[in-house]
């Protein structure tokens, strides 16, 4: 299985840059959707690469994360 830190960190580095903004930095304590502002339609996006490359992905386990933190938290419970 791929790190899922790795993994998570990439999908939003790459949602990011897609709308120029490759210059922010992600840490753990990064919010999703106020530190990041991923829209609905991103978030949508990052859950089916975390699907696509995890088998698995928070939103679909009816989990809403806030945090960067939060996501990987799932993968290593």
């Amino acid at each position: 299985m791929p790190d899922a830190e790795q993994t998570i960190m990439g999908a939003i580095r790459t949602l990011l840059a897609r709308r120029n903004e490759g210059d922010v930095v992600v840490t753990a304590t990064s919010d999703l959707y106020d530190d990041l502002d991923l829209d609905s339609l991103e978030i949508a996006e990052l859950s089916a690469v975390l699907e696509d490359d995890l088998g698995t992905d928070p939103y679909s386990a009816g989990i809403i994360p806030r945090t960067v933190a939060e996501v990987v938290a799932f993968y290593r419970a």
